[in-house]
């Protein structure tokens, strides 16, 4: 009766709407944190850890990755390159690899195959990933798309390379590709890469991504997953910096607000550019302390958001800003929550990204929970030199806020008085909240006990 309990207050999971294999993986697992690695030398598994890495995303078939990873208890994910595919899928000398890293090196919890791949790839790339889902059934199995925008100028068209070859009448838009990505490949989540923080301290703009992959992903029934940037390019066309503290928390939590819940980072060690870790004498870099502060307060309010699903995602821009193509303004009564009357940032002084961002979410109950981030961020710039104080106008029948901890992960309630409620955000940081009460999903149950196949 206790386990039966444990079930029905930790997930809640839909009586109505079985759960697909991607959802039932998040949440069966702790919020995925990884940063993709290859070189075993320059790989402390400790220090990865430390970093509060939750996956060890090995890029190439590394044996010792994989050790390294399974001596401190690190599940592992592992990249399947094209080079292993062939018109039929998976080459019997492939899947013959795979098995014998899968049943010689325990912790194999997912495979991310193909990178990028064009519409014209995707055909054989479902091959593959059937064969892993049939063959691994309790694995993610997975793959990485393309951002928008993100292909070289092709001769014809740019998004000839989003689809391979010679374009169908009409084009071939970004939302088409996420969708064939999604419909062609069956992946048991849609993920993508996007390096948005410039050299010139310039920060592109994300939102079209991201929420044209949220939108797939909730036509789906999968959940959203991202790639962020944690490098430098060493060459300098590609035009990308090392991020700030404030810059890859902001893109971290833009995407929690957003309903992802996975986070990978792009690079560990020096793949392409600078990383957190040095390959010549594994030095940790800056980087490296932001990234093992922030996955803490991302594994702590992870737990929560594994078990929520968002409904809506809008935008409060500061004074003198406009909102971003791709994402919609705020106004009173969005995502079902009617208690805000107004959203006000304190700081008027204009600055590029002096924004909130506002994501609602509902549990499997329909009670309902919103999350504010705090967008403000710049290249050199700490999350406290962008603090910003946000002032919530409330229904004046509320007295309480609940908040789940982004610093312990534990439930907090907090006093709202004469309708007004402030908080102040780090910069690019974010606050899960609810009305009511300080109930959050997920907290303090064990993972294998409370879920079912549903």
């Amino acid at each position: 009766m206790f386990l039966l309990a444990s079930v029905t207050i930790g997930t809640s999971v839909r009586a109505e709407e079985p759960l697909g294999r991607g959802k039932r993986w998040v949440r069966s697992h702790p919020f995925n944190t990884m940063a993709l690695t290859i070189i075993s030398k320059s790989f402390d598994p400790h220090e990865y850890k430390a970093a509060n890495m939750t996956t060890v995303l090995a890029w190439k078939p590394n044996t010792g990755l994989l050790e390294e990873g399974a001596s401190v208890g690190l599940p592992w994910h592992l990249n399947v390159r094209r080079r292993g595919l062939n018109k039929d899928g998976l080459t019997d000398q492939t899947k013959a690899r795979l098995k014998n890293l899968h049943d010689n090196y325990s912790g194999c919890t997912g495979w991310i195959v193909w990178d990028e791949p064009k519409r014209s790839e995707m055909f054989i790339v479902a091959k593959a990933i059937q064969w892993l889902k049939e063959t691994y059934p309790d694995t993610l199995v997975y793959s990485n798309a393309y951002p928008m925008g993100g292909q070289t100028p092709m001769r014809r068209a740019k998004m000839e390379r989003y689809y391979g070859g010679e374009l169908p009448e009409g084009g071939y838009s970004y939302e088409q590709y996420l969708r064939d990505f999604a419909t062609i490949m069956k992946p048991d989540v849609i993920m993508y890469d996007a390096y948005i923080f410039r050299q010139s301290g310039e920060t592109s703009n994300l939102f079209p991504t991201m929420m044209t992959g949220r939108k797939v992903a909730q036509e789906r029934g999968v959940p959203c997953w991202s790639f962020v940037q944690s490098y430098a390019d060493k060459l300098a066309s590609r035009n990308s910096r090392t991020p700030s503290e404030s810059d890859v928390r902001m893109q971290v939590f833009m995407h929690l607000t957003s309903g992802y819940t996975g986070i990978a980072y792009f690079t560990y060690e020096d793949q392409q550019g600078p990383a957190m870790v040095s390959n010549a004498d594994r030095q940790l870099r800056p980087l490296y302390y932001h990234v093992a502060r922030l996955n803490q307060e991302v594994l702590n309010v992870g737990q929560a958001l594994r078990f929520l699903e968002s409904t809506a995602v809008r935008y409060v821009p500061g004074s003198g800003n406009r909102v971003p193509e791709g994402v919609t303004a705020w106004q009173p009564g969005d995502g079902g929550v009617k208690q805000i009357k107004a959203i006000t940032i304190e700081d008027a002084e204009p600055d590029d990204w002096k924004d909130v961002l506002v994501g609602f979410f509902t549990d499997d109950r329909g009670r309902r929970y919103f999350m504010l981030t705090n967008l403000w961020h710049d290249m050199d710039a700490s999350s406290a030199q962008r603090a910003l104080t946000v002032t919530l106008t409330l229904d004046r029948k509320v007295k309480m806020i609940g908040r789940l901890s982004r610093e312990t992960g534990r439930p907090e309630s907090l006093a709202v008085t004469g309708g007004k409620f402030r908080m102040t955000l780090p910069g690019g940081t974010g606050d899960l909240l609810r009305f009511g009460d300080a109930e959050f999903p997920g907290l303090g149950h064990d993972l294998s006990a409370s879920y079912n196949d549903k």
